[in-house]
């Protein structure tokens, strides 16, 4: 197996992991709701006042399943729309009091999770790893 197969293995091996701590950590915080229900929590509490459009573009998923997603978190009382007051046509995507609560135990669940994943890495090599994982992104979305 060459060096850049084992660097993609690496990474997906990394990604599962993540993702099953973090759904093992997040999932009694969001009863009923996904992963990507509180991926959207997170967003929306650090850009108050978002549309779905924006939402849809960020996090590159089809719009449909945004709004699914949306509606779900306003069903759960933990999202309101509001109308744009400088285009009535757009609704901004404000947390209520409940979702900016539920929003800041998944970012300090978050923190815990990122802390342990990094427990003996350097500052510095947290910095280049960090430019080494923005260009690799870069570079598959911008081919």
């Amino acid at each position: 197996m060459d060096r850049k197969q084992d660097l993609l293995d690496q990474l997906q091996q990394l990604t599962a992991e993540l993702r099953g701590q973090f759904f093992q950590q997040l999932g009694p915080g969001l009863p009923g709701l996904s992963a990507m229900h509180g991926r959207l929590l997170l967003m929306l509490a650090a850009k108050p006042g978002s549309t779905a459009q924006q939402l849809t573009e960020l996090l590159r998923r089809d719009k449909a399943q945004i709004t699914r997603l949306l509606n779900d978190l306003q069903q759960a009382a933990l999202l309101q729309r509001q109308s744009d007051p400088a285009d009535g046509r757009r609704q901004l995507l404000v947390l209520s009091e409940q979702g900016q609560q539920l929003a800041a135990q998944l970012k300090a669940k978050k923190r815990q999770i990122a802390g342990k994943m990094l427990v003996g890495i350097t500052a510095g090599q947290q910095a280049q790893l960090s430019e080494t994982l923005a260009l690799m992104y870069q570079n598959l979305v911008s081919s």
